[in-house]
């Protein structure tokens, strides 16, 4: 379900398993933001995979030594 709220933004209603609640609860607690924002910084993360993969790009995390330590598949 979607409602328009007044100062052009969208409400969204999600239902989630307790247990990804829980980790979005963690995320937003150590973050020190809401889980709202932090399902917002998801989507943002996930639209630049999008676009970067769409370029024939690899993603993921880099060590200090500029080497792919970790790639970002099926994102």
């Amino acid at each position: 379900m979607t409602k328009k709220l007044a100062r052009d933004v969208v409400r969204l209603s999600l239902e989630i398993p307790i247990e990804l609640d829980a980790r979005l609860e963690a995320i937003a607690h150590d973050l020190g933001s809401t889980k709202s924002d932090v399902l917002r910084r998801a989507l943002a993360l996930t639209e630049e995979v999008h676009e970067a993969r769409k370029q024939n790009k690899i993603v993921g995390v880099l060590t200090q030594d500029h080497e792919l330590e970790t790639e970002f598949i099926g994102i």
